[in-house]
C-alpha cells in the first residue's frame, strides 16, 4: 500500500507514481468523454504544473482535444476576476476541463470560440452543474484568451546573386493573443446575475457581450432604475457612480511610471497590496495634445531612447483600444518601453476606494504596439 505522503492528489489528478481512474464514467453521453487521467507534478515555481502523461477529451462532435505529456497548465485561461465566484482553477469538478482548455489556449490551433465552447462541454462532462458551467463559460468566452492572425512587416536578410547581403521588407502572418480587457468586479456581478436570473443557453451567452451586459436591467434589486449612462443605475448605495471625477487634491496616477516623478514613499508595488474596497469606476482623463491622438503622429523608431512624446502617444493608443473594447475609460497606470518593431506597454488596472483614490490593482495587461499604433498583441496576466 502506497504511503499517503507519497500520493498527493492534486487537480483531480495525482503526482507521478499515483494512479487514478477516469472520473467520467457517469458523464452524460451528450457531453462527450475524457480519455485517460491527469497525471501531473508541480513545477518549482509553485504556480504551474507539468503533465507527465497525455490526457484528452472527446467532445459531443467526436472531436479529440489532446493535452500531451509535457504540457504546462496553470488555470490562467480562466479570468481571475471570477475565481471568487467559481473557485480557483485547481478546485472543483472543472479541473479536468481546465487542463484541456489551458492547452487549447496555449496552442491556438483551433479558434478561440471553439476552444471556449469545448471548455463548457468538458465542464458538463466532468459533472459541473449547469449554472456553474454557464458562469464559467461566460467568463472564458467574454474575458478569456483570444487570438487572431495579424500581418506584420518584418525585415528579412537575404543574399543577392552577387553574394552580397541585402535586406527587404516582407509581410508575415502570425497568430497572436489579443485578449479582451479583464473584467471589473461590477461586470463579474452583472454576469453572475445574468446566469442566476435567466439561465441563458450557451448561444445567448455568446451574444451577451460586456456592452449588452452593462445595459441589461437587473431584476429584483439595483441596476433596474433609469439614470445611469446606459439607462440604468449600475451602482449600489455608497458606491462610486459611473460619472466619477478625480477628487480635488487627489494625486495623479495615470502617467507613465517609467518617466513620471514618483510620489514620496511610492514603491514599485504601491497598489499591489491594497484590498478591494470598492468597485472600479470609469476615470476621466485629460485629452492629450492633438498631435498625439492618432496614428498620424510619427514616432521616431531610429533612436533607442523613449521620448516623452512617444510615451504619451503609445499610452493614448492603448487607452483608445481599451475604451473601444470596454465602452468606458478605466483608471490605470501605464509603463511604456521601446522595442525594435514598436512599443511594449504594460497596463495595471486600478481599484479605487470610495473617495476615488487608488486602493489596489485588479489586473494587468501587456500590449505590443506596432509603429502605426495598432495593437499587435495583448496578454492579460493575473
Amino acid at each position: 500500500m502506497k504511503s499517503l505522503l507519497g500520493c498527493i492528489a492534486i487537480f483531480g489528478c495525482v503526482l507521478v507514481g499515483c494512479e487514478t481512474s477516469t472520473p467520467t464514467a457517469t458523464a452524460p453521453a451528450s457531453f462527450g468523454r475524457f480519455e485517460g487521467a491527469v497525471v501531473a507534478s508541480w513545477d518549482d515555481d509553485g504556480r504551474n504544473m507539468t503533465l507527465r502523461e497525455s490526457f484528452g477529451y472527446v467532445d459531443a462532435q467526436n472531436r479529440f482535444w489532446q493535452a500531451p505529456a509535457g504540457s504546462v497548465v496553470n488555470g490562467a485561461s480562466i479570468p481571475y476576476g471570477f475565481w471568487s465566484i467559481i473557485g480557483g482553477p485547481f478546485e472543483g469538478q472543472y479541473r479536468n476541463a481546465s487542463v484541456v482548455h489551458d492547452v487549447g489556449c496555449h496552442e491556438m490551433t483551433a479558434t478561440w470560440q471553439d476552444v471556449h465552447r469545448m471548455f463548457y462541454e468538458a465542464c458538463r462532462c466532468g459533472g459541473v452543474e449547469e449554472s456553474r458551467a454557464k458562469m464559467l463559460y461566460y467568463a472564458v468566452y467574454h474575458f478569456g484568451p483570444r487570438w487572431e492572425t495579424v500581418h506584420e512587416t518584418q525585415v528579412e536578410t537575404t543574399t543577392n546573386p552577387n553574394g552580397q547581403l541585402a535586406q527587404r521588407e516582407v509581410t508575415v502572418p502570425t497568430v497572436v493573443r489579443i485578449d479582451p480587457p479583464p473584467p471589473t468586479s461590477q461586470e463579474v456581478e452583472q454576469a453572475t446575475a445574468l446566469i442566476a436570473e435567466e439561465n441563458p443557453a450557451p448561444a445567448v451567452i455568446e451574444q451577451t457581450n460586456r456592452d449588452v451586459l452593462r445595459r441589461r436591467p437587473r431584476g429584483g434589486g439595483y441596476g433596474n432604475k433609469p439614470g445611469g449612462p446606459n439607462g440604468f443605475n449600475t451602482a449600489r448605495p455608497g458606491e462610486v457612480q459611473p460619472n466619477w471625477q478625480r477628487p480635488t487634491g487627489a494625486p495623479a496616477w495615470n502617467g507613465d511610471r517609467g518617466n513620471a516623478e514618483r510620489r514620496p514613499n511610492e514603491g514599485p508595488n504601491q497598489f499591489a497590496a491594497g484590498g478591494e474596497r470598492s468597485r472600479p469606476a470609469p476615470q476621466t482623463f485629460a485629452p492629450p495634445a492633438r498631435s498625439l491622438q492618432g496614428p498620424a503622429f510619427q514616432p521616431d523608431m531610429r533612436g533607442a531612447a523613449l521620448s516623452p512624446q512617444e510615451s504619451a502617444w503609445a499610452q493614448n493608443m492603448v487607452r483608445q483600444h481599451l475604451e473601444r473594447q470596454t465602452g468606458e475609460q478605466r483608471p490605470a497606470e501605464y509603463n511604456v518601453a521601446k522595442t525594435e518593431r514598436g512599443y511594449r506597454v504594460q497596463v495595471q488596472y486600478l481599484q479605487l476606494d470610495s473617495e476615488g483614490r487608488p486602493a489596489g490593482v485588479s489586473g494587468e495587461s501587456t500590449l505590443r504596439l506596432g509603429m502605426d499604433g495598432r495593437v499587435m498583441e495583448m496578454i492579460n496576466r493575473y
